[in-house]
């Protein structure tokens, strides 16, 4: 399977929106289809538009190298409405540069060409605290995962350099996925501020609103009780882009609390693809030889809000990052009399999230 663009879709001021052919990157290849897409943050009983003719969304992946931004990536593959013009590793789970590898590996055996890899740096910008040794290592042996083409080797840029590249050369704005730390892409701003002017949006899974963090799921003995990992891991780089104008969709966990797996559910997408058979083989092993009987799906929730914005209304609120060192370091503080700086999903619709994997993974949409 090549990589091609084939079915684009445009975005407009971070929103989903629908437009006829001629909006998308040069050299795409328009084939008619029928599609309908919520517009992000729209309000409840919304028409929904559908049009015919549309052009790919040009996505920046960027993931630390987790299961379940694994399986993300996976998912966002499958998708007829997304072109995945970049693959980055951030600081993270993942040591960047060790983890690329297994992306290119995934890649190669899926017959996938023409993506660009790029691994960032092993550290945060400032502070932060690491994940622990444990769970990186895992990371390092893919989740246990047997290693296609252990063998092989890729090439990869560095990963900030590699954002600015792919987003001052797009012919349309670029949105961009994050689920793991900001690293990546708060050097990238760093490196060029006037990339803002070509992202439409960037949607993420991380923080927390109004629940608790989950910093003790993997340091039991944490003080910090308000943070989560992908913004503890790099509060400075979370900081940065929080305010950096840019149109934010955050899904934090307060919302990927509410979507749990279990692994029955996991059967049927033994029915797919090769992509499918590979996300269901990544959560087979996390219940078989882990214990799991349930499990959050952090990464995968994030990206399939952007694709079904519909399934969660995004509310407009002003959220700050703590950055000082101490028991609130990364927490996403509400400031109540704020200007809205960040649309944030709070209540998603579990049971159309676990059935829009299904029939995404099942082949039956």
């Amino acid at each position: 399977m090549n990589h091609q663009k084939v079915i684009p879709i445009c975005l407009v001021g971070g929103i989903f929106a629908l437009l006829a052919v001629g909006c998308g990157p040069t050299g795409t290849t328009p084939r008619a289809t029928e599609i309908s897409i919520s517009p992000a943050g729209a309000t409840a009983g919304a028409t929904v538009e559908s049009v015919s003719s549309v052009e790919q969304i040009p996505l920046i992946f960027d993931d630390d190298g987790s299961r379940d931004g694994m399986a993300a990536l996976l998912y966002l593959l499958g998708r007829p409405e997304i072109s995945i013009d970049a693959i980055s590793i951030s600081y993270g789970e993942a040591h960047p540069e060790s983890y690329i590898q297994h992306v290119g590996r995934v890649l190669d055996e899926l017959g996938i060409t023409g993506i660009p890899l790029g691994a960032g740096q092993d550290a945060p910008l400032a502070g932060g605290t690491p994940f622990p040794d444990w769970l990186r290592q895992l990371s390092d042996n893919f989740w246990d995962y047997p290693v296609p083409n252990a063998g092989e080797t890729y090439t990869f840029q560095s990963a900030p350099d590699l954002m600015v590249s792919i987003i001052n050369q797009a012919s349309e704005p670029v949105t961009i996925f994050l689920s793991g730390p900001f690293t990546n892409l708060a050097q990238a701003m760093q490196i060029d501020p006037g990339i803002r002017d070509n992202i439409s949006a960037v949607y993420f899974m991380g923080g927390a609103v109004y629940v608790p963090g989950n910093i003790t799921n993997l340091i039991p003995d944490s003080s910090n009780l308000v943070s989560e990992w992908n913004i503890l891991a790099d509060p400075q780089a979370a900081k940065e882009v929080f305010e950096s104008g840019l149109v934010l969709y955050m899904v934090p966990l307060d919302a990927t609390n509410q979507v749990i797996m279990h692994q029955e559910e996991v059967l049927p997408w033994r029915q797919g693809d090769e992509k499918a058979n590979m996300v269901a083989d990544l959560y087979d092993i996390m219940f078989n030889n882990y214990g799991f009987e349930s499990a959050e799906i952090f990464d995968l929730t994030a990206a399939i809000l952007m694709i079904r914005p519909d399934l969660c209304e995004f509310l407009p609120l002003q959220l700050e990052v703590i950055t000082e060192e101490g028991d609130a370091s990364g927490q996403t503080v509400l400031v109540a009399d704020g200007e809205s700086t960040i649309h944030v999903c709070l209540d998603p619709d579990e049971e159309q999230i676990m059935l829009s994997l299904l029939e995404a993974f099942t082949g039956s949409e």
